[in-house]
């Protein structure tokens, strides 16, 4: 399992209000009822959270048709390798 998967289960959850049980790896966010602009808000959430610029990377590579599984690959693929060792801002060690 992708080391991003928990966080991004968490906030899909805190923020969405998607069904934990739900967001399994192979559902897409099209499954969890969420469309484009949640995802932009997703990604906006990882760039605060690791105070990175995603979106020019990722708007060709991800839609809502991505798994939460292809979404973690993309997001290890893109985040700077000292940012994935850690936590992200805010969140609880």
């Amino acid at each position: 399992m992708n080391s991003l998967f928990p966080h991004l289960i968490n906030e899909l959850v805190e923020s969405f209000n998607v069904d934990r049980d739900a967001a399994t790896e192979q559902a897409t966010m099209e499954d969890l009822g969420l469309d484009s602009l949640a995802l932009l808000e997703l990604i906006t959430r990882y760039e605060d959270a690791y105070d990175v610029e995603l979106m020019a990377t990722l708007e060709d590579r991800l839609g809502t048709t991505s798994t939460l599984a292809d979404i973690c690959a993309v997001l290890e693929q893109v985040l700077p390798a000292e940012r994935k060792a850690s936590q992200p801002a805010g969140e609880p060690a």
